[in-house]
């Protein structure tokens, strides 16, 4: 299926879209919201300013997709593949639980009161990204980026924070907290 059919069968009301090959399908700024892309190959598709809100993308290949400034609230990507450029997107109360974000640009994302649980975050730029209330039970971060990040009253048991990198990061407990490490560095 290509970009253009799955937008004629969007508008004619069909919303089943599990397991279609989607790969580099040029879909910036399109209404696919309430779609479900089950098990579906996005791998390097362009969803830029997309609004996918309640949009099903379970068990999906994200991939080098570009999800930028999309509108995700209430999206279910658990256990995708999640490789992907979320930068400035929103995705509060999404479900992202078991999702690997290895590698992900989440800066400045909305992830208000999302589902993050046993989520492997390593090596994710979660600058400046709200985490306020989100669900982080069990999630794997390993030199993950959280500059900035607002994590009040976020749930953490079980989520090692200790190896991701704070400069003026809020804590669940709304202590703000800089490491060691980012003190030394200096602001360009």
């Amino acid at each position: 299926m290509n970009a253009e059919e799955l937008l004629k069968r969007y508008a004619a009301g069909e919303r089943d879209f599990r397991r279609v090959n989607l790969e580099d399908a040029e879909l910036r700024g399109v209404n696919l919201s309430e779609a479900d892309f089950t098990e579906a190959n996005l791998n390097g598709a362009i969803l830029k300013e997309a609004n996918l809100r309640r949009t099903i993308f379970k068990s999906a290949n994200l991939e080098d997709a570009d999800l930028s400034h999309a509108m995700l609230d209430e999206a279910d990507l658990s256990n995708s593949s999640l490789e992907v450029n979320l930068k400035r997107a929103s995705l509060e109360r999404a479900n992202l639980s078991n999702a690997n974000l290895t590698g992900s640009n989440l800066e400045y994302t909305n992830l208000r009161n999302a589902n993050l649980q046993n989520a492997c975050l390593v090596e994710v730029s979660l600058d400046r990204a709200n985490l306020e209330g989100a669900d982080l039970r069990g999630a794997m971060m390993g030199e993950t980026c959280l500059y900035e990040a607002n994590l009040r009253g976020a749930l953490v048991e079980g989520c090692d924070l200790s190896d991701s990198y704070k400069r003026n990061t809020i804590m669940p407990d709304g202590q703000v907290v800089t490491d060691k490490y980012a003190e030394m560095e200096s602001d360009d």
